[in-house]
């Protein structure tokens, strides 16, 4: 496997973002965004195509998005997970932000997703993605902003998985961006991005933010939904338990404290999953924020 697959999978993409974007937030990005019926749209970085489908969605099968990754298993995992969804308006291509593989002038949007914080070179993945848009068209980068977290009701499980998030950057540093060239990289991109795209000679340039909150208890969620997504994590964790165990070790976890933190995460997962009443009192709490940055490219 290359690319990012081999350190995040399809499966962890899909479930990890499952309840990202709240559905009374999605026509507020399709507003800022300008997705309508009829559009051409790329999404560079797609992964395993879950924003491109939120994209797609938008376009009610009058339009197209085209997403491109570097990584071919995940792209054929997105290709698999469109076709189940019934969506026929998506299109997915082996290819780098750096070096899309499509014409000049081709798209009315091109957007990554959670992508330039992952890479070196990232102004040069803003010209590129400028090339791609039409006359007047939008490009649009959006970054995580810091802030946020993840809380479980279990002190020792909050503070076992800090360590493990911890540690999983590190062995994530050591296994892909010591191997980058990472000397253009910029820090602290989402605040820079603003000047990035006015040297790009982007113009109309709007910033907004968003703030995804998620409650496990929350009385709006179904919870026989709930139950299910608890047993995706569930499953997930024990499938990952060997890649996750070597990425705590080299990230300076004890194997002690890795067999610890997963044995008490699948208490914790397995206890709701056979109670699913219990649901409505547990106050696990996960906060994501992003930023979003809209330019036009005008000549």
């Amino acid at each position: 496997m290359s690319g990012w697959g081999r350190y995040q999978t399809a499966e962890e993409m899909e479930v990890g973002r499952r309840y990202e974007y709240g559905l009374e937030f999605v026509p507020v990005l399709y507003k800022w965004l300008n997705v309508k019926p009829g559009k051409l749209i790329v999404d560079v970085g797609c992964g395993s195509g879950y924003f491109t489908r939120i994209l797609a969605r938008g376009l009610r099968e009058e339009g197209k998005v085209v997403g491109i990754d570097p990584d071919r298993l995940l792209i054929v995992e997105a290709e698999e997970i469109a076709k189940r969804e019934g969506l026929s308006n998506v299109e997915f291509r082996v290819g780098s932000i750096y070096e899309i593989p499509l014409p000049d002038n081709y798209a009315d949007l091109v957007v990554c997703h959670i992508v330039l914080c992952n890479i070196p070179r990232q102004f040069d993945a803003i010209m590129e993605m400028k090339r791609v848009a039409k006359v007047g068209g939008k490009v649009v980068v959006i970054e995580p902003a810091r802030g946020g977290g993840t809380y479980y009701p279990d002190e020792r499980l909050n503070t076992l998985h800090r360590e493990f998030r911890k540690a999983f950057g590190i062995a994530l540093d050591k296994g892909w961006r010591q191997k980058l060239d990472m000397s253009n990289y910029i820090e602290d991109i989402h605040l820079k991005l603003p000047e990035l795209f006015l040297k790009a000679g982007l113009t109309k340039i709007t910033f907004h933010g968003y703030l995804s909150t998620f409650l496990l208890c929350d009385s709006r969620h179904n919870i026989e939904e709930m139950q299910k997504y608890l047993k995706d994590r569930l499953d997930l964790w024990r499938k990952l338990k060997e890649r996750n165990r070597e990425c705590a070790i080299i990230g300076g976890m004890t194997a002690e404290e890795f067999e610890e933190l997963f044995q008490r995460y699948v208490d914790y997962l397995e206890s709701m999953v056979r109670n699913p009443n219990k649901i409505r009192e547990t106050a696990e709490v996960e906060i994501v924020s992003r930023v979003i940055i809209c330019g036009s490219k005008e000549k």
